[in-house]
């Protein structure tokens, strides 16, 4: 990077073939760190040469931005909506090299996923556009990244004005002056997937240290890069401010059966999850600004004043007067004042582009708040932001209003809750902790969320046929990634179906391997899919796919969703909403699909939405099994085929029945007993061999873990049981009951049954024990002297919580790691007695449950400081360090704490 001082820029300098070159690095390192490494040189050349570019100018806007954005692009959808795609760049490419429409190269660039079996670039555009282009391009470019950035920002301002022609001009431009390399990387630029291999947090993150805390709090990437230019100055206040989009805090999926103790057995907040549109508002007097979820600005929707938009106008006098700047967080709903009710999201029509002519209205449903009069409360409680909250505006019905929140302590109140919000057709509920903070892009944190189709048993599922399919790109390139799936005509009693009427397209829900298996599964029996020309037996809307299946060659899926909501684009007139594959139904044929009919009584069930039935108290999130009794249950052997069986036991004379119809695996024997030997005596006494556990599996033998045990118990379908069992069964000549010394492995319901069983330890709640089996009960105690106190602490915690022994003051700081500033230069007897009190309270700390260290180090919680505060700037330079961020509080926090017997809010006492 040579310098020059006639131009303003480091980006005008910069070719960008050196960023190109530099990305091929990057994406062809195999490691984190090399990645990392090569990303950095570029970022220190860049910095070296904008010092001597700018060596007399402390302020300048000249920054890395031109080169991040480009880097990371995703994060700059909104400057950089080019309306581009890779179908249209195909087009465009064949009409400039002048490519015959039928030729190789033009079929390579417009079916660019589908798998040719050369190279293995399915479903990468950018690369088989470079393999076409190389021996048409120039060697190298001439272009410079500022101009790259200019010719980017003139295709995105022409398409948002819907000029195509000056579009294509641009990228004439860009694809005219650059090499094959340098196009390659511009098409992932446009279409915003580089494919790096690493995350946008660790580009952020080598950037500046503050880096990726500070886009949470603005989403302005030139603001990151312009006020972290220097890698040595951090930033000592970094949180929300007016009219800078920030990135929402996010709810985690909460495990009801974990909810109490999510919420540390405290009294928590019951909300409804709204079905509408994330939108965050800023006010400032008169002016207002509206961001969504992603940081897009729809102030043009809701009104930037209150003479405009669909909201502002009717909102702007419900502010209390005395409130002149606040920012909001809530969901932006449409609601429909004939029946006074919200509407859903997959209901057809779009909140952000609702017209004034619409029956529906925009109403703004509010759940926190983050500043009022420039205060920021991002800091406080959540129960401190409710209630500042209520006072902030008055709500108005249908417009603006706050969303309640109901107190709740149990998992019963949150069942209810969850059974009304399924009985309302809502979305679900959140569950919020009262003494919650507010953290920009962080999930979970106290914020919880529960819908119907995150628990077990609350669906109605829908089994339906794959009928289309469509190649994948990216990491799914060569293979089919998602979906195409119909039902059937109901046919005349007695015959299969014919005419199948698409349904829904659907791509999550399996593994890669699920996919990959189904993949070769279907594979053979593809066919190519012509729109003038559509097979006579599937029945599409719009929606068409790449390929199609003759239903009788293909399969059935059983999928989840949210609801059925309407559509035009598939037969049926309807869809899912956010469908996903739960299994493939090998049990069933083809034809035993659901039929349009059976899809109709569904989607009246209940108004659409497919949850529908009510949670128990004593479900579980887990499926239920059949509880599984100790005693060997007989077990009649079906369909098991012949080489699945041992070989060579058919002359095993038999000499007892204690194992009659019992079928066992035996993986593995003992040094003195053999596989085939204990396959022998099982034999012997009636019981039945397999090599392969299935279904009617009693369980397997294994003496050793080697790698099919290991699988085995991964899948945690089958208990895993040692030899000695069976030896023990042989002498006894009697079925004997399994003890926990016997278990290598136990699947669920073996598990749940044992647990009521014995102890820990192995030791029977209900049956005498004789010497040697207490011997064997000790052997496996654990010396409690051998523990660290990190586990003795873990242990002290559970005790606690099981006995509800953890509400009392004396556990009040126990899940906290604390270090006191007892650093002190003691120049007077003054400062002597003023660390001695910290040492006191560090005492005291302890005996109230808390874990004091001695060493300021990634974990600790909280930094206690006493009257001293000179190390404070210290502290936080330290903390920014860290992943996760430690508060500093005053020492009065502790002792206010002790004196009310539980903790004190910390708000009021950071420093």
């Amino acid at each position: 990077m040579a310098a020059s001082q006639t131009s303003q820029t480091v980006a005008s300098h910069v070719p960008f073939a050196d960023l190109c070159s530099t990305l091929e690095r990057i994406q062809k390192s195999k490691g984190r760190a090399e990645k990392i490494r090569h990303f950095k040189e570029f970022l220190d050349s860049w910095r070296k040469f904008h010092d001597a570019l700018h060596k007399n100018q402390k302020d300048v806007k000249d920054s890395f931005y031109p080169a991040m954005r480009l880097i990371l692009p995703q994060l700059e959808r909104e400057r950089m909506a080019y309306g581009i795609k890779e179908t249209m760049l195909a087009k465009f490419y064949i009409e400039l090299l002048n490519l015959p429409r039928e030729g190789k190269d033009a079929l390579k660039l417009l079916n660019y996923r589908t798998p040719t079996g050369t190279r293995g670039d399915a479903g990468d555009f950018a690369m088989i556009a470079y393999f076409v282009l190389k021996p048409r391009c120039l060697q190298k470019g001439s272009l410079n990244i500022q101009q790259v950035n200019e010719l980017l920002d003139s295709i995105a301002s022409n398409n948002s004005a819907k000029k195509k022609d000056l579009v294509k001009k641009s990228l004439l431009q860009l694809i005219t002056q650059s090499s094959a390399l340098e196009q390659k990387w511009l098409i992932r630029m446009i279409v915003k997937d580089l494919k790096l291999g690493f995350s946008e947090k660790t580009i952020l993150s080598v950037f500046h240290n503050d880096a990726a805390e500070l886009h949470n709090v603005t989403t302005d990437l030139e603001k990151v890069c312009r006020q972290l230019h220097d890698p040595s100055v951090g930033l000592s206040d970094i949180s929300i401010t007016l009219f800078s989009a920030f990135k929402p805090m996010l709810a985690a999926i909460a495990n009801i059966e974990h909810i109490e103790k999510d919420m540390k057995q405290q009294s928590f907040y019951i909300e409804t999850k709204l079905d509408g549109e994330r939108m965050q508002m800023h006010k400032d007097g008169d002016v207002y600004r509206y961001f969504s979820r992603n940081g897009y600005n729809y102030t043009d929707q809701f009104g930037a004043s209150p003479n405009e938009g669909s909201l502002t106008p009717f909102i702007h006098k419900a502010f209390k007067t005395d409130v002149q700047t606040c920012i909001l967080d809530g969901e932006m709903m449409a609601y429909n004042p004939n029946t006074q009710t919200f509407m859903q999201k997959g209901n057809k029509f779009d909140i952000k582009r609702m017209v004034e002519e619409s029956d529906l209205q925009t109403c703004y449903c509010v759940f926190d708040v983050l500043m009022v009069n420039n205060k920021k409360l991002g800091r406080e409680t959540l129960k401190k932001r409710h209630e500042i909250l209520n006072n902030t505006f008055t709500p108005i019905p249908g417009r603006m209003e706050i969303v309640q929140k109901a107190q709740a302590r149990t998992k019963k109140e949150v069942i209810d809750a969850l059974n009304e919000a399924i009985d309302k057709r809502e979305e679900g509920i959140m569950v919020k902790h009262p003494l919650s903070i507010y953290k920009p892009d962080k999930r979970g944190e106290g914020w919880l969320k529960i819908k119907p189709e995150y628990v077990n048993g609350l669906m109605d599922e829908l089994d339906i046929l794959i009928v289309g399919g469509y190649w994948g790109k990216g990491s799914r390139g060569g293979m089919m990634s998602h979906f195409l799936c119909a039902v059937a005509e109901k046919p005349p009693s007695g015959e299969k179906p014919t005419v199948f009427h698409t349904l829904c397209r659907v791509g999550s829900g399996y593994t890669m391997k699920e996919l990959y298996d189904l993949g070769l599964k279907l594979a053979k029996y593809w066919k190519p899919f012509h729109k003038k020309a559509p097979p006579s037996s599937i029945l599409c809307g719009t929606e068409k796919p790449e390929v199609y299946i003759e239903p009788c060659h293909s399969v059935i899926v059983q999928i989840k969703a949210a609801e059925i909501v309407p559509s035009e684009m598939y037969k049926t007139c309807c869809t899912l909403r956010f469908p996903r594959i739960e299994k493939i139904r090998d049990d069933k044929e083809w034809h035993e699909c659901m039929t349009l009919d059976q899809l109709e009584q569904l989607g009246g069930k209940a108004s659409g939405k497919l949850a529908s039935k009510h949670l128990d108290l004593d479900s579980t999130d887990e499926p239920k099994e059949k509880k599984r009794k100790t005693a060997p249950k007989v077990k009649k052997v079906i369909g098991i085929l012949e080489h699945l069986k041992a070989p060579n036991l058919s002359n095993v004379s038999k000499v007892s029945n204690i194992f009659e119809d019992v079928e066992f695996c035996v993986m593995s024997g003992t040094v003195s007993h053999s596989k085939l030997d204990l396959e022998n005596r099982i034999a012997e006494f009636g019981g039945y061999i397999v090599q392969n556990p299935g279904p009617d599996t009693y369980c397997v033998i294994a003496g050793s873990e080697n790698i099919r045990v290991k699988n085995i118990i991964s899948s945690d379908k089958h208990d895993v049981v040692r030899p000695e069992w069976l030896l023990e069964c042989f002498k006894a000549k009697t079925c004997l009951p399994w003890h926990p010394r016997f278990m290598i492995h136990m699947c669920p319901s073996t598990k749940q049954y044992f647990a009521r069983e014995y102890d820990c330890y192995g030791d029977s709640y209900f049956v005498n024990t004789d010497l040697t089996q207490l011997k064997e009960v000790f052997s496996g105690i654990k010396n409690p002297h051998a523990q660290s106190p990190e586990e003795m602490a873990s242990v002290i915690a559970e005790l606690e919580c099981r006995y509800s022994w953890d509400r009392s003051p004396l556990s009040m700081f126990r899940h906290h790691t604390i270090y006191l500033d007892l650093y002190t230069v003691v120049n007077d007897l003054s400062t002597s007695i003023k660390g001695a009190r910290l040492a006191v309270t560090a005492l005291e700390l302890r005996f109230h449950g808390a874990k004091v260290v001695s060493c300021l180090a990634e974990g600790v919680s909280h930094v206690i400081i006493g009257e001293d505060q000179s190390r404070v700037a210290d502290f936080k330079a330290f903390r920014r360090t860290l992943k996760k961020k430690f508060k500093i509080l005053q020492v009065a926090w502790v002792t206010d704490s002790i004196d009310k017997g539980e903790l004190e809010e910390e708000s009021r006492y950071l420093i």
